[in-house]
C-alpha cells in the first residue's frame, strides 16, 4: 500500500516538474528579452556630444534576415537600448547628451529602449515612433 502512494506521488511530483519547466519556457519565449540579444559584428561606435556615452552598433545576420543592435556603453556598464530587425544600416544623430535619434526614432539613452519584437504583430501596422511609445507605456 506504501509502495503505491509512494509511486502516485512521485508521478505527480514528475507532472508538476514538467508543467512548471514548460511553463516558463513558454513565458520566455513569448516575452523577449532585449538583453538575451545576439552579439553581432560591430558596425560602428557613435559618441555622445560629451564624450560620456557611447553607442556601439552591431548588424546581426542569419537565416532569418539582418537586424541592428545598439549597445550603449556607460563606463564599464554596457546595456542593449536599441533592437530592429530587417534592417542593415543606422543613421545616427546626438540630440543632447542623454537624446539619440536611431533611424528617425527619438530615444532617451537613460530611460527608453527600442525593441521591435514588443508591442508588435506580424501584421502590425504603424510606424516605429508609435512602437516606441507604446513601447514606453
Amino acid at each position: 500500500m506504501k509502495n503505491n502512494i509512494l509511486i502516485k506521488v512521485l508521478y505527480i511530483l514528475a507532472f508538476l516538474i514538467i508543467t512548471a519547466n514548460t511553463a516558463i519556457s513558454a513565458v520566455k519565449s513569448l516575452t523577449p528579452d532585449i538583453n538575451d540579444l545576439p552579439s553581432g559584428e560591430l558596425l560602428f561606435s557613435s559618441v555622445s556630444p560629451s564624450g560620456k556615452l557611447k553607442v556601439d552598433f552591431y548588424i546581426v545576420k542569419n537565416n532569418m534576415g539582418s537586424a541592428i543592435r545598439g549597445e550603449l556603453i556607460d563606463g564599464d556598464h554596457r546595456t542593449n537600448i536599441y533592437w530592429q530587425t530587417g534592417i542593415d544600416t543606422a543613421d545616427v544623430l546626438w540630440e543632447n547628451d542623454y537624446s539619440i535619434i536611431i533611424n528617425e526614432l527619438p530615444i532617451n539613452v537613460l530611460t527608453d529602449k527600442f525593441d521591435s519584437r514588443r508591442g508588435t504583430a506580424i501584421f502590425s501596422e504603424g510606424s516605429t515612433a508609435e512602437q516606441i511609445t507604446n513601447n514606453n507605456k
